[in-house]
């Protein structure tokens, strides 16, 4: 099994945080976002990464090596990260899709047990955090045996069972399917949509399972105000935990 994380966008929402440097290298407690992931990586025995990089990629590709050794990690460069999204970004990696991968978005702040609720089946799984959403986040739709029905922003908030908190499994079986919506988007000039739009395609062709996140600390960090409940909430809650 692999990781393939999506780091190249530059963080614009967070304002001058977002410009000084990748989003994925600010600090919550002693380590960076993307630190936090790998390690956490490390120590659930994966040893192979895909980290797509964009922006102030040297600086990023240099931070990452910090911790990986050259062989361990491969680096996808997005040209143009500035005018696509995760779609197009983990399209990029689709020549890599070879076994069951494990995806974050690189501004996924979590405690380390997360990785451990992934059942060992063929199926691909998605964590969700079962809660009230607003408009912005990426939502689930379920059915009673767990199965995804919808995935994405534009649905009712009421509808959904909670927010996808972008971290998934992908397994082996699904991955050519994975391969051939992302470049259906790709080809209609879809590449700055969200990666779950070109998922949502999938379901009618496959059963993609939700995982509940029972409740571990996990935070996507888009704004200010996710960076300060990071840093504060969600960090002593990790600590607590004793899986910082």
């Amino acid at each position: 099994m692999k990781a393939v994380i999506l780091a190249a966008g530059r963080g614009s929402r967070l304002g001058t945080k977002g410009k000084e440097q990748p989003k994925s290298m600010i600090k919550i407690g002693e380590k960076s976002i993307i630190h936090n992931q790998i390690q956490t990586c490390l120590e659930y025995g994966i040893n192979d990464f895909v980290v797509v990089v964009g922006y102030q990629m040297d600086v990023l590709k240099s931070h990452i090596l910090e911790l990986l050794k050259p062989d361990q990690v491969t680096f996808v460069e997005n040209p143009i990260y500035a005018t696509t999204n995760t779609l197009y970004s983990l399209w990029l990696c689709r020549d890599l899709f070879t076994d069951d991968f494990i995806y974050f978005n690189a501004d996924i702040f979590f405690g380390g047990k997360m990785l451990d609720l992934f059942n060992n089946s063929q199926t691909s799984e998605f964590i969700l955090e079962e809660k009230k959403c607003g408009a912005e986040e990426v939502k689930l739709v379920i059915d009673k045996n767990m199965d995804i029905s919808f995935i994405g922003k534009q649905i009712e908030p009421e509808k959904c069972a909670g927010e996808f908190i972008g971290i998934a499994k992908f397994a082996r079986n699904d991955l050519k399917l994975l391969e051939n919506r992302l470049t259906e988007c790709v080809d209609k000039n879809l590449g700055n949509n969200y990666f779950e739009y070109a998922v949502n395609l999938m379901l009618s062709e496959t059963t993609l399972k939700a995982v509940p996140s029972q409740d571990l600390p996990c935070i996507e960090i888009d704004f200010p105000e996710d960076l300060e409940k990071a840093k504060t909430i969600i960090y002593e809650r990790v600590k607590s935990l004793g899986n910082e």
